[in-house]
């Protein structure tokens, strides 16, 4: 990249982890642009920017930066500006601790719950991986989608079994964060911060809020497991946060 250009995301639009980076960038006010690559293909470009090949990845003026949490920490040492981690090194921890909770207990089983469902439906699942990508995915896709959710299931380990263990996990973690809400507003120190951010980014594709970038399909579209696991939590209090969270503090 030239020097001063602007910020370059690489991303997937439907990503929950790409969102943590979207929103980051956004709530900072970072003038950015945005990659949007296709998945399993998107290998070839991105193990030539960084270690893995997963997105996010933001690279600006030669830095290369990897993961949602890297990139918040990242965000807030070059743009100080609205800060996301808390200047306290006690409720610093709190937030990265609980952060990493989130990544681990939300993200990762709800991504593998939603995927277990969805890729048995072959038109909803490429009309969602390919939203906002390049105009050549789809053909691409028609040859290559048996691949690509043969990839996708062994990578994130997607069978009936580990859907089971990870709805469970899920859950779990839906009733700790119904207790840390309570009658606070923000999980940590009395302000927003990147645990806030974390926990409403990961949960879009269950809430699926307005103000998300992500064009969403109409939930009776969706697979019935999903449907009526998303009418089950809707009453639930992290539901309305959610919601009320990225009303607030999603630019």
């Amino acid at each position: 990249m030239k020097k001063n250009s602007k910020p370059l995301l690489y991303q997937f639009a439907l990503s929950h982890y790409c969102e943590k980076a979207r929103w980051a960038l956004d709530y900072k006010g970072v003038d950015y642009k945005i990659k949007n690559l296709i998945p399993g293909p998107h290998m070839l470009q991105t193990k030539r920017l960084a270690a893995n090949s997963s997105v996010p990845i933001l690279v600006e003026e030669g830095k290369v930066v990897q993961d949602s949490t890297e990139i918040i920490t990242y965000l807030d040492q070059k743009y100080p500006q609205k800060p996301l981690t808390p200047h306290s090194e006690e409720l610093r921890k709190e937030a990265l601790e609980l952060e990493e909770y989130f990544d681990e207990e939300v993200g990762i089983h709800l991504r593998r719950l939603f995927y277990f469902y969805v890729l048995e439906n072959r038109n909803l699942a490429i009309s969602l991986l390919l939203q906002s990508g390049p105009g050549y995915g789809r053909p691409l896709y028609f040859f290559l989608f048996p691949v690509l959710k043969s990839l996708m299931k062994k990578a994130m380990r997607i069978h009936a079994e580990s859907a089971r263990r990870s709805e469970e996990r899920l859950r779990a973690a839906l009733k700790n964060l119904d207790q840390r809400i309570g009658k606070e507003k923000f999980l940590v120190g009395g302000q927003f911060t990147r645990a806030d951010l974390a926990a409403a980014s990961l949960l879009a594709p269950l809430c699926s809020p307005p103000q998300h970038d992500f064009i969403w399909p109409p939930v009776e579209s969706m697979p019935d497991e999903l449907v009526r696991f998303r009418k089950e939590m809707e009453g639930a209090p992290f539901f309305k946060w959610v919601l009320k969270t990225y009303e607030e503090f999603r630019p």
